[in-house]
């Protein structure tokens, strides 16, 4: 009400003006019509160009939502989208974590964001008419120690390889959790484990399994994260493999799997990225190769001995790992999975 009070008093003096120096009743009305018609002009090309961005932004969702229909509905390239997701998406996100590193650590809360332990997996996740040549012309996992990865190597065949200096112990967790205490506490708390004496790190740290070993040995921890500042602290333990190929991108989440002698068996998760690569640093398990729900039929499954030193390299599409105690063992295993796009 008070900006039509203005509007008024502006026309009483814009008339009352024109009166004053001897202009027409005629002329100033033309000179309002003209400026109505400037700002219906000027409001109408506004209203325009909006719905011109909104016709092009309809029009590019509907070429996005025809092109996915018919790629999904076509066998060979649904197979292979599916197959490549993972290594198509996530160059871009590295990109974007690098430009939003500044950020992060000037406001580390924001951190908490990126976690997914909300999300709960699909256990009826299926791939039709998956491709499966490339994991159905194994038979054993071989040792490529000393071997160079190229761009045209067949991703489907798992293997192992030999690295020097990268034994790891309970020693020396302890030692880089309580030197980082508050920073484990605040972004890498939780643990999942067997055992109920066991429900955060610290009471991984506090009661070190090889002080404090339980009755029958069969603890099985496995702590994840997922957070950039627990995770470049970890990767002074852990680094990344020497021959990782150049054109990998490496994943933020990080699993440490710490197994006593008899830890029953369990499957290995599946990380952000689909080129696993499961590092022993100290004790040893026995790793069941399984193939995939997709490839069952065509992939054979095999199980190596994993110890201190070896890594295994897979990708997880063609198989699903599971790890399983070492007959007559009495020490306890420390494991390291990453994972790269």
């Amino acid at each position: 009400m008070a900006n039509l009070s203005a509007y008024k008093q502006q026309i009483r003096l814009i008339k009352q003006y024109a009166f004053e120096h001897n202009i027409s009743e005629s002329q100033t009305t033309e000179m309002f019509n003209k400026c109505f018609q400037m700002l219906e002009i000027k409001y109408s090309k506004k209203t325009w160009s909006i719905l011109k961005l909104l016709k092009y932004i309809t029009t590019f969702i509907f070429a996005l939502l025809i092109i996915f229909i018919g790629l999904y509905n076509h066998p060979s390239y649904n197979t292979m989208v599916l197959r490549n997701l993972q290594s198509s998406i996530y160059p871009g996100l590295k990109i974007l974590r690098k430009i939003a590193l500044p950020i992060i650590e000037k406001y580390p809360m924001l951190s908490e964001l990126y976690d997914e332990w909300c999300l709960v997996e699909n256990q009826f996740f299926y791939v039709n008419d998956m491709d499966c040549w490339p994991c159905s012309i194994t038979s054993s996992v071989p040792d490529l120690t000393n071997h160079n990865i190229t761009k045209t190597f067949n991703i489907g065949i798992p293997y192992t390889k030999a690295e020097n200096n990268v034994a790891v112990n309970m020693q020396d967790l302890s030692e880089i959790y309580w030197y980082n205490n508050d920073t484990f506490k605040e972004d890498s708390n939780r643990i999942f484990s067997n055992n109920d004496a066991y429900r955060t790190i610290h009471d991984v740290m506090d009661k070190r399994l090889d002080i404090y070993p339980s009755e029958f040995l069969t603890t099985h921890i496995t702590w994840r994260i997922n957070r950039m500042k627990p995770g470049r602290i970890i990767r002074k333990l852990f680094p990344k493999p020497m021959e990782t190929p150049n054109w990998w991108g490496q994943s933020i989440e990080k699993f440490i799997f710490i197994d006593e002698a008899n830890s029953p068996l369990y499957s290995l998760p599946r990380p952000e990225c689909s080129n696993v690569i499961l590092r022993f640093t100290d004790g040893a398990r026995l790793i069941k190769m399984m193939p995939s729900l997709e490839c069952q039929q065509n992939c054979k499954t095999s199980t190596i001995l994993l110890s201190n030193g070896y890594t295994l390299w897979y990708n997880w599409w063609y198989w699903r790992p599971m790890s399983l105690p070492v007959s007559n063992s009495t020490a306890i295993s420390i494991s390291y999975l990453t994972s790269f796009c």
